[in-house]
């Protein structure tokens, strides 16, 4: 309806030309209701519905041609995403919480979680092997079976092969070379050194960034490649420290 209506007149305003953000519930309620994401789901610069050319105008996907909503036609009024339920007194809090940012990786699309997960898995690692171990979680984030990856449809069961691992170094070697400057490698020597790095601590404190005010780039998983990569060939062993280095690190070189 358009704002200062009572009732629902189909004229379908309210689902034209503008950003139709969408929450993670909003996405799994679609998605169980059958639909790819890869059809309907926008990710530049927050999720948000695919709009489609219709004349002059860019139109929900799901307007039907008669102004009507295909999703509430079908499947009723609480399949429709929380925006379009609580129009023209539209709430965006929990589409703006962290839980519903998104990050792509090996032509996998991801939430937040399946990243938290990641994190939570490396906590039990050391400082050596964190590069592998995260070279594995992603090999098993590539291996799932769907484009849209979140906590409902990760297969744990997927393993990445030794050939799979051995491609995904080659490729973050090459990552390295291209996006690590020599600065940076003397910026990170400068932060104070500890006899023990804790890695579980270092992961707490990086998930309680993922995201905030600090700026993030869209390649984040290489990014953290690369960090690992740096950590487990230096001796800087401060939790707190490595983990502000990081988004330091992050935000300045994008």
């Amino acid at each position: 309806m358009k704002f200062g209506c009572d009732t629902c007149d189909n004229c379908g305003l309210c689902c034209k030309d503008w950003d139709i953000e969408l929450s993670k519930e909003d996405i799994r309620t679609i998605i169980g209701l059958g639909y790819d994401p890869k059809n309907f789901l926008v990710l530049d610069p927050v999720p948000r519905m695919r709009m489609v050319k219709r004349k002059d105008e860019k139109s929900c996907l799901f307007l039907d041609r008669k102004d009507m909503c295909i999703l509430e036609r079908r499947h009723g009024h609480e399949a429709k995403p929380h925006t379009c339920r609580q129009y023209p007194e539209i709430k965006t809090e929990r589409i703006k919480e962290k839980d519903y940012f998104f990050y792509e990786y090996g032509g996998k699309v991801f939430a937040r979680d399946i990243l938290v997960k990641m994190l939570g898995n490396l906590k039990r690692t050391s400082k050596a092997y964190l590069f592998e171990m995260l070279l594995d979680e992603l090999g098993m984030l590539r291996k799932q079976g769907n484009r849209y990856v979140d906590v409902f449809n990760y297969d744990d069961a997927k393993k990445s092969s030794r050939i799979r691992k051995s491609l995904m170094r080659r490729r973050v070697r090459n990552i390295l070379l291209e996006k690590f400057r020599e600065e940076d490698m003397e910026e990170f020597n400068k932060i104070e050194k500890r006899k023990k790095l804790n890695v579980q601590d270092m992961m707490e404190e990086i998930q309680k960034r993922i995201p905030g005010e600090d700026a993030l780039n869209p390649n984040l998983p290489e990014m953290l490649l690369a960090y690992f990569y740096i950590v487990q060939t230096h001796e800087n062993n401060d939790p707190k420290r490595l983990a502000e280095y990081f988004f330091e690190w992050n935000s300045k070189r994008f």
